[in-house]
């Protein structure tokens, strides 16, 4: 695998599973064993019930586009390469709006990008330690 340059998410305790979970091509979230509510961003405790139990349950791969920024300037030298490129808020299917991501619009263009359009996940392991879950338009 070839030397990643780009930023790499800070993967710490809560946040662990999900990114074990994303290196294994499967979306997670936690889901709060005594209410079953869905929790994220992962944290600590449900908000709806103050239960600190959990699990870490699947989720849809698919979802609706419900906001995006078209970055057609980098600040950053090693994103200067991508420009344009779409990072938008991913609402996934199945989750209430509950579990919105923030990731990538790949392969699509960006004159033709609007709120709304329906996406599906794939994987790239940009490392041997990380995969960032990235989306493509469907449809």
């Amino acid at each position: 695998m070839a030397d990643y340059v780009k930023p790499l998410p800070t993967i710490d305790p809560e946040t662990e599973p999900y990114w074990e979970a994303t290196k294994n091509h499967e979306l997670r979230a936690q889901r709060c064993s005594k209410c079953g509510t869905l929790r994220w961003p992962p944290k600590a405790f449900c908000k709806q019930c103050y239960s600190w139990d959990y699990s870490w349950d699947k989720v849809p791969e698919t979802g609706t586009v419900t906001s995006y920024v078209v970055v057609h300037q980098s600040t950053v030298k090693v994103f200067s390469d991508d420009v344009p490129y779409i990072i938008a808020k991913i609402t996934l299917d199945g989750t209430d709006g509950r579990v919105t991501i923030t990731s990538n619009i790949v392969d699509y263009k960006w004159e033709d990008m609007k709120v709304g359009l329906k996406v599906k996940a794939f994987f790239d392991d940009v490392t041997d330690e990380v995969t960032l879950p990235k989306f493509r338009v469907t449809g």
